[in-house]
This record gives C-alpha cells, sequence and structure tokens, in this order.
C-alpha cells in the first residue's frame, strides 16, 4: 500500500492506495500549525482503518508541506549567519532595482533574512575566468566564524563570486564551520544554485539556510511520528516544487525547493488527468482554504520557471513583485493570490470590501465551524447563499452554523457597507471571485493565450464551488471536476516520480560553441548516472530531461527551452535556434532570428519513473441518464434564489447527465452550477461541465 499526506493551511488530506486491489481509501483532517505531525498520524490512521490496515502495512509515504512557505510568510525564521566575498556585504541589502511600489516613497521593502550584523566578509576572490585571484584567508575565515558562533547563528549561509565556476574556497570554509559550528547546518551557494547572478544565488541560499532549522525538526518529528504508530518501511518522500519528490535527507539538503510543495503535487494530478482524457490545453484551478493557485498544462506538458519569489505580499494578481525574496531554482509555474475557503472579508480605510489575504486558517477556522471564528470568510458567504449543507459537511462529520455566518457578516459588513446579509455574502463571493479572475486572466490572457481555448480542472476544497462561475467569466466552455477533488493535491502525490536537478553556467554560443555545451552536457549526464546508480534504478525506469536557459546576446533575461538531447548535434542545434526565436515571439512579441544566441545555464533533470496508480471504470448507467436527485434547496445565483436539485456523487454513475441549476455534494468538496450548464458523468467518475458561451 502506499499513502499520500498534503498538509495545508485549513486541512490535511490523506489518501491510501492498494496497487493489489486498485481502490483508494481517504480521509481529511483539521490541520494544527503548532503540531503538523499530529494530523499527520490521525489521517493516517483514519484512512487505513477505512480499509482495514496498520500503518505498518504501509510500503510508501510521499508527503507534501506548507512548512517552508508558511515559515517565510510568517517570518519564523533561524538566525542566520552569512560569509561572503570582501566588498560584498550589502549583496542582499540592494538586491535588484524592483520595488513593490515603484513609485512609493513610503513603500519600504522586506527586510532582509540576515541583519548586517551576521554578515562577515572574507578575503579571496576568484575572476569570472575562473582563475583565483586571491586565495582563501583561513585565518580570517577562523576569525569570522567564532564571532558568528558568540552571536549564536542557528545556521550559515556561505556566498562566494564565481563559486559555481571554482567552489573550493566555499568547500574550505565548510569544513572549518563544520568543526566550529557542531551540527548547524551550513549551505554553499555553489551546491544550493550553482548559477551566475549573485545576488539571485545569494539569496536562494539564504532562503535554504532560513528554514533549514524548522524543516530539519519538522521532517525528523514526521518520521518519529511513523515510527511510533508502527511504520516499519521507513520510506517517506517529499514533494519538491520542481514535479518531483526526493527523500527526507535530501529535502534538508535543499529546503528551498520545498516552496511550492503542496500546489505542484496538485498539478501533477492534472497532468496525469489531461493525458488520460487526450487535453492539450488546460488550465489547473485550486483553491483551497488559504488561498487560489493556478497552473498551465500545454500539449500535456506542464510549465516551468527557474526564478521564483517568495515570502512576498499576496495581492489581487498574484505575487506583488519585489515585495518577497528571490528564489533560483526550478519549479512548475504556478500563479497565486489570497483568496481562499478561510479567507476573511474586511473593509478597509476607503469603506471598500476586501477579501483576504488574511485567513482564518485551521485555527479558529471560519465563524460557521462554531470554533471561536468571529471573522466572516467565503465558507460562511458559501453557507449564506445555500451552497454548503449545514449538515453534510465533510461528510456529516462536520456539522456548520448558520447563524454564526449571519452574525459574523452581520457584526462586521452589513452596516459600513450598508446591504443586507444575504447581499453582503454575495458580496464576499463576488470579490473572492475577482481575485482568482485576475490570476486566471494572468496566467493565459497575459501570456498571449485565449482562454476559451482552454479546459478548466478544478480542484481542492473549495474550487468545483467557483468553477463555473470564474469559467463563464472567463468564456471557458468545459470545466472537469475529477474525482476526489477535495484531496486532489494528496493524490496527485502519487503520480510523482523520484527526481533531481542539476545545472551549470557555460555561457557560451549556441552556432558557435557547440563542442563545449556538448562537454558540459557531458558532465551533467556524469551526474544524474551517478544519481540513478547510488539509487539502484532499472535503466527501463531511467529518463533524462535536458534544457537551457538561453538568450539573445546583450540581454539580460534568459528563456528556458528544452532540448532534444544530452548532447546536441548540428541538426539539433538548427531545431533549437527555431524553437528559441519562436518562443521569444509569443513571450516578447517579436523575434530576431539573424542574432546570436547565448546559452546562459545547462539544466538536466534525471527522473525515476514510478509505479502511478490507475483508476478504476466506474459502473455504466444502463436506462436512466438522469439520476435522482436527494431533494432540492434554495440557493442564490446572482440575485435570484432558485430551487437547485441536490445529488450525491457517489451514486452517479458514467453516463449520467445532471442539467443545472445542480448541487452535486461529495465528502471533500461540493459542485454548483447553474442553469446554463450541464454536467456528464465520465468513464472514470469525473464531472464534465460544459456550457455554450456566447
Amino acid at each position: 500500500m502506499r499513502a499520500a499526506v498534503d498538509i495545508g493551511g485549513t486541512f490535511t488530506d490523506v489518501v491510501v492506495y492498494d496497487k493489489e486491489t486498485g481502490k483508494f481509501w481517504k480521509s481529511k483532517v483539521r490541520s494544527c500549525p503548532n503540531n503538523p505531525e499530529g494530523p499527520f498520524a490521525e489521517g493516517l490512521v483514519k484512512a487505513l482503518q477505512g480499509a482495514g490496515k496498520k500503518v505498518s502495512d504501509v510500503e510508501s509515504i510521499i508527503h507534501g508541506t506548507t512548512i517552508v512557505t508558511n515559515s517565510l510568510l510568517e517570518g519564523k525564521t533561524s538566525r542566520v549567519g552569512l560569509m561572503v566575498t570582501k566588498g560584498f556585504k550589502d549583496i542582499l541589502e540592494i538586491g535588484r532595482q524592483q520595488r513593490p511600489e515603484l513609485y512609493d516613497l513610503m513603500e519600504d521593502r522586506r527586510e532582509p533574512l540576515v541583519p548586517r550584523s551576521l554578515i562577515r566578509e572574507v578575503r579571496e576572490r576568484v575572476t569570472s575566468e575562473k582563475q583565483v585571484l586571491t586565495a582563501l584567508d583561513e585565518k580570517e575565515t577562523e576569525s569570522a566564524l567564532r564571532e558568528m558562533c558568540e552571536k549564536d547563528i542557528d545556521s550559515l549561509a556561505v556566498v562566494l563570486l564565481f563559486s559555481f565556476y571554482r567552489p573550493e574556497h566555499e568547500d574550505k570554509i565548510k569544513d572549518i564551520a563544520t568543526k566550529m559550528l557542531a551540527e548547524k547546518p551550513v549551505y554553499l551557494s555553489h551546491e544550493v544554485s550553482p548559477e551566475f547572478r549573485e545576488y539571485e544565488r545569494a539569496s536562494t541560499t539564504v532562503i535554504a539556510a532560513s528554514v533549514a532549522p524548522r524543516v530539519i525538526h519538522y521532517l525528523r518529528a514526521i518520521q518519529k511520528k511513523l515510527r511510533q504508530k508502527g511504520y516499519e518501511s521507513n520510506e517517506l518522500a517529499v514533494m519538491q516544487s520542481g514535479g518531483g519528490i526526493s527523500t527526507p535527507q535530501k529535502a534538508e539538503e535543499q529546503p528551498h525547493t520545498l516552496i511550492e510543495s503542496g500546489p505542484a503535487a496538485g498539478l501533477i494530478g492534472a497532468l496525469n488527468l489531461s493525458r488520460k482524457m487526450g487535453m492539450d490545453k488546460v488550465i489547473a484551478f485550486d483553491m483551497g482554504g488559504t488561498t487560489a493557485k493556478a497552473g498551465m498544462i500545454l500539449n500535456q506538458e506542464l510549465v516551468f520557471t527557474p526564478e521564483y519569489e517568495v515570502g512576498g505580499e499576496l495581492h489581487f494578481a498574484g505575487r506583488q513583485k519585489g515585495s518577497g525574496y528571490t528564489v533560483r531554482s526550478p519549479m512548475i509555474d504556478v500563479v497565486e493570490c489570497g483568496a481562499g475557503a478561510g479567507s476573511i472579508a474586511w473593509i478597509d480605510q476607503g469603506g471598500h470590501l476586501k477579501v483576504g489575504p488574511q485567513s482564518a486558517g485551521a485555527v479558529p477556522g471560519p465563524a460557521c465551524y462554531g470554533r471561536g471564528g468571529e471573522n466572516p470568510t467565503v465558507t460562511d458567504a458559501n453557507l449564506i447563499l445555500g451552497r454548503l449543507s449545514l449538515t453534510n459537511f465533510l461528510g456529516g462529520e462536520m456539522k456548520l452554523d448558520r447563524e454564526r455566518a449571519q452574525k459574523a457578516v452581520s457584526d462586521k459588513l452589513t452596516g459600513p457597507l450598508d446591504l443586507d446579509v444575504r447581499e453582503s455574502a454575495a458580496g464576499i463571493v463576488s470579490i473572492a471571485n475577482a481575485s482568482m479572475l485576475r490570476i486566471l486572466r494572468l496566467l493565459s490572457i497575459s501570456r498571449g493565450h485565449d482562454p476559451r481555448d482552454f479546459t478548466l480542472i478544478a480542484y481542492g476544497g473549495a474550487g468545483p464551488l467557483h468553477a463555473a462561475e470564474l469559467a463563464e467569466k472567463m468564456s471557458i466552455s468545459r470545466i472537469v471536476i475529477p474525482q476526489m477533488a477535495g484531496l486532489f493535491s494528496s493524490l496527485g502525490l502519487l503520480f510523482t516520480d523520484m527526481s533531481a536537478d542539476f545545472a551549470e553556467t557555460v555561457m557560451a554560443s549556441l552556432g558557435k560553441d557547440r563542442e563545449s555545451i556538448n562537454k558540459t552536457l557531458s558532465h551533467l549526464k556524469k551526474k544524474a548516472q551517478k544519481w540513478f546508480e547510488d539509487r539502484d534504478v532499472p535503466e527501463e525506469n531511467q529518463k533524462i530531461l535536458v534544457s537551457a536557459d538561453m538568450r539573445l546576446r546583450r540581454q539580460n533575461y534568459e528563456l528556458n527551452t528544452r532540448l532534444p538531447e544530452a548532447s546536441l548535434s548540428e541538426s539539433d542545434v538548427k531545431k533549437v535556434h527555431k524553437k528559441f526565436h519562436d518562443e521569444h515571439e509569443i513571450t516578447y512579441g517579436h523575434k530576431a532570428p539573424e542574432e546570436e544566441i547565448q546559452v546562459v545555464n545547462l539544466r538536466m533533470r534525471a527522473v525515476e519513473i514510478r509505479p502511478k496508480p490507475d483508476f478504476e471504470k466506474i459502473e455504466t448507467a444502463e436506462k436512466k441518464r438522469r439520476p435522482d436527485n436527494r431533494g432540492t434547496r434554495k440557493i442564490w445565483f446572482d440575485d435570484k434564489q432558485v430551487d437547485t436539485n441536490i445529488y450525491r456523487r457517489d451514486e452517479l454513475l458514467s453516463g449520467h447527465t445532471i442539467g443545472g441549476p445542480a448541487l452535486i455534494e461529495e465528502k471533500e468538496s461540493t459542485t454548483v452550477f447553474g442553469h446554463r450548464w450541464k454536467a456528464q458523468v465520465g468513464t472514470f467518475g469525473n464531472l464534465i461541465l460544459t456550457v455554450k458561451i456566447g
């Protein structure tokens, strides 16, 4: 048996898969921010009880987490010491010119993760030509480390100029630091981010060092808890932002790769579904308790980015650029906004209604949970509008309190807005939808894609509640609500492969330096092969993906372009040349095929292909194509209250067709759609919603 556990801001989701029977068991329990390993074990035991199994029966566990993102957002980072090349003490302060509000003189930038008092310079210098200009001053290094010991740092980051070319100085500092700092973790920039651009490399290394102590404690606490529960296999894998999984040991060495761990799992699940259903253009939309996320799938492949910003402010169109910390590491491209089911509705100084990014979280949660929450949330609004069941939330495990939801809206919103409770609730949903529409537009229209060509896959606990309204606004005519939509990120973990990323800066001409490029690719391939050998991966389960960060010479920013092989022939170079210029035109609106292309970084991903679950076909409806409903409920659509049929998803059969308005309840989520929509149940139980646009 294999298990997947995804810890979110509000709930912890668990899916257990029995490969022998092909059956799934699941559970959803409330998260506990101060004790995440508790719900981890609780949810796992609960899911296994449904299968009549014990923790000792589980062979492997895959885990998605928000520990790194939350640490940075909440400012719960460790005390980091930073060692830099002499003359570069202010590298984090200077950063880049990008600011969250360029013309706001009162806007302060986010404080660096390392204060200047904990930064020490050392005499050493490596040139851009890979030559050692000044040897490392070891006595000065020891003196600087002694000062840091007195400052009681929790971890150390080392960022020296051009260490990605010549790492020996950083390695020497680590040797000295390991003896002086006992067991405190040390992170070297050439190991964390072996690429040029000193600020991005420094920022990434510091982020790794700042979250490392908490990540190490967290992962070891989970492993200890699992041993206490009788887990004997000891095979625990952790989801990475780049779409693969790694061991806890590797995650401790590179904690920055866990930043978008949970959302990445959902997109892996969406990718698997898009391939199974033969969909080439997909927008994957995930609405959880704290945030809403969206990613794109093109030609049945995920879209990746080599750089991301974390810890910044969430606003109406995603993360505000320049407000957070830069991470230079390959990851799935995710757009995010602070509009989740638990997002709090509030009135700003101008008397306008806002939703998020503040969230009620797992504690105390929305007001309707009856656990001390007093602020109105998106969940409270949906309950007031009739879209959630009072008695069947989480399959009846949790009862919702409409009076508390109404009181929260009445106390906080109706007076300032001069609206009644129902109108205020509709306003909350409308504002939340507006925030989510902006990230969907940012992902599609802003990048030159026509959303009318796409299918929307909606999941997360609240995704199916809002999907139809969002799709109509985006002129998307087809929605897929997958099986286990409310646990989809957890389910996606079961479709992941083990992977490792390798990168090297080359600064070579694509047309003139093919030999040099192939030499570097060969070096990277040896690293990948060693990784395969260390893991005893059979050749048939090995896969290597190659890409390059390229730009026109004298440009400042690169486009990541997939390469056909780990060794380029002359014909390959021509193909890559054309592909780069085509992508340049899509991204920037123009191309210059006569210009020389510069290869900046080469990237290689080693993938260990793992077995994937397979869904069984559900029973087919032989005669009656329209299922029986479980009653009706008055639900507000726009400004009208409509009698709406209620269906139970576990009673639907393949071929069943449901006309709107309708509400389809399942234990972990609810799907709502209006009169213009029609839902059909697919062969594997997916809900396929269609509407005629225009």
